[in-house]
C-alpha cells in the first residue's frame, strides 16, 4: 500500500485512506454580524442573506430550522431598513420560529425574499401584521404562489398602508390568479408593479384577456410603474395599455414590455399613444422584434414623445436605415438621457452619426451603449458596444 507521497504506508491501510472527519462550522450571530460589516456600511441596516454564499463559506448544506433560528434572532435584535433573503426554505415545522419571522419583519421598510420556499402560515402571519408593518416594498421574485398565497397577498394588499411597491414577478402567477393579484393591487396605495411571466398553464396564456385587466388596472388604479416582461404579448394587446397613455389622466412613467412579441404594429400603437399623452419617461420594449418597419416608426414619433428620457431597444432586428433615421432625431439640447440599440444592424453611416452626436456632446457615452471606431480593413468607422 502506498501513501500519496509515494513511500511505503507503516500504518493501518483503511486509517491512512481515510480522510481526517472535518468539523463543521457554527453558524453564530457574531459571524452573521461580520458579514453585515462586508454587505453594508454604517450602521448596517440592510440585511442580506444568500443560501449559496452560506453554503460556500461555511462548506456545509444549509439547515432549514438550525440555521434559520440564528437568522431570526438576529433579525430580532437589530432595527433594519431593508432584508434581502434568497434561496431559503422556510418550513412551518416549529410555528413559533415562523411567527417570530414575521414580526422581525414588521418595522423594514423593503423585504425581499426572492427564490423562496415560503409555506401558508408565512402568508397567513404576514396578513394579520399587515396593519402594523412599515413596509414599502416587497420583492417576491421567483417564489413560487400558489392560488392561497395569492388569496392571502391580496388581503394584506388590502390592509396595508405603506406598500408601493410589489413584485411578483416568475411567481408561477397564472392567468387564472393573476385577477386577483390585479384587484388587491387596484384597492391598494401600490403604484409600481412588476408581473412578468405570466403562465397559462395547461393553456396557452391568453393574453387579450391579460391586457383587458391591465388596462382597466391603469384606467382605475394610477400606476406610475408597470413591468410586464416574457407574457407573450402581442401587438393588438398594446391597445389597452396605450388607450391609457394617451388619457388625460396617464400616471404611469415607466413601462417596461421588454421580450415580448409586439412587432411594428404594436410599436405603432406604442408610440402613437406615448405621443399623444406626451407622459412616459421610461420605455423598454427591448427583443421584441419590431424589426425595421418598426425601427421607422419609432423614428417617426420620437421627436413627439415629450417627456420621453429612456429608450430601450436593444435586439429588435432593426436595419440599418431605420436606426440612422432613430438617431437623426437627437438635436441639440437632447432631452434623452439613455438611449440603447445594441443588437441591431448599423452600417458606416450609423458610426458616422454616432461620431457627429458624440464629438459635439448631443449625446454623452454614458447615454449610449454605442460608440464608433476606425476599422483599418475597412477603411472605414464601425459601431462597436459601449458599455
Amino acid at each position: 500500500m502506498m501513501c500519496d507521497v509515494g513511500l511505503p504506508c507503516e500504518y493501518d491501510p483503511r486509517r491512512c485512506m481515510a480522510p481526517a472527519p472535518v468539523k463543521p462550522r457554527l453558524f453564530t450571530i457574531l459571524l452573521l454580524y461580520c458579514w453585515q460589516r462586508e454587505y453594508d456600511k454604517r450602521p448596517y441596516r440592510k440585511f442580506q442573506f444568500r443560501r449559496l454564499d452560506f453554503e460556500d463559506r461555511m462548506g456545509r448544506k444549509y439547515h432549514c430550522i438550525r440555521d434559520f433560528r440564528i437568522i431570526v434572532n438576529f433579525l430580532l435584535r437589530r432595527h433594519l431598513l431593508e432584508v434581502s433573503i434568497w434561496s431559503v426554505v422556510v418550513s412551518n415545522w416549529n410555528a413559533k420560529l415562523l411567527q417570530e419571522f414575521a414580526r422581525s419583519l414588521i418595522p423594514v421598510w423593503k423585504i425581499e425574499l426572492k427564490l423562496m420556499q415560503l409555506p401558508t402560515e408565512f402568508f397567513v402571519m404576514l396578513r394579520l401584521n399587515a396593519e402594523k408593518m412599515q413596509v414599502s416594498e416587497l420583492n417576491l421574485e421567483g417564489t413560487p404562489l400558489t392560488d392561497q398565497h395569492v388569496r392571502l397577498l391580496r388581503e394584506f394588499l388590502l390592509v396595508s398602508k405603506t406598500l408601493r411597491t410589489l413584485n411578483v414577478s416568475h411567481c408561477s402567477v397564472t392567468q387564472y390568479n393573476f385577477a386577483v393579484v390585479a384587484d388587491g393591487v387596484h384597492k391598494s396605495g401600490v403604484r409600481n408593479l412588476n408581473a412578468s411571466r405570466l403562465l397559462g398553464l395547461k393553456l396557452s396564456l391568453d393574453t387579450e384577456k391579460m391586457a383587458s385587466i391591465i388596462g382597466s388596472l391603469l384606467m382605475q388604479n394610477g400606476l406610475a410603474v408597470l413591468t410586464l416582461q416574457h407574457c407573450e404579448f402581442t401587438a393588438q394587446d398594446m391597445q389597452p395599455i396605450a388607450e391609457y397613455l394617451y388619457s388625460r389622466k396617464c400616471a404611469l412613467r415607466q413601462l417596461n414590455l421588454s421580450s415580448n412579441m409586439i412587432s411594428a404594429d404594436g410599436t405603432l400603437i406604442l408610440m402613437r399613444g406615448i405621443a399623444q399623452g406626451g407622459g412616459l419617461e421610461l420605455l423598454d420594449i427591448s427583443c421584441n422584434s419590431i424589426g425595421t418597419h418598426g425601427g421607422e416608426w419609432i423614428a417617426m414619433y420620437l421627436s413627439s414623445c415629450r417627456m420621453l428620457q429612456h429608450l430601450y431597444l436593444n435586439h429588435n432586428d432593426i436595419g440599418a436605415s431605420a436606426i440612422n433615421l432613430i438617431l437623426l432625431t437627437i438635436k441639440k439640447e437632447s432631452k434623452m438621457k439613455r438611449l440603447n440599440l445594441y443588437g441591431n444592424s448599423f452600417d458606416a453611416r450609423s458610426a458616422m452619426i454616432v461620431r457627429r452626436l458624440l464629438d459635439a456632446e448631443v449625446v454623452l457615452h454614458e447615454e449610449i451603449d454605442i460608440s464608433y471606431t476606425y476599422d483599418e480593413a475597412l477603411h472605414d468607422y464601425r459601431i462597436v458596444p459601449w458599455r
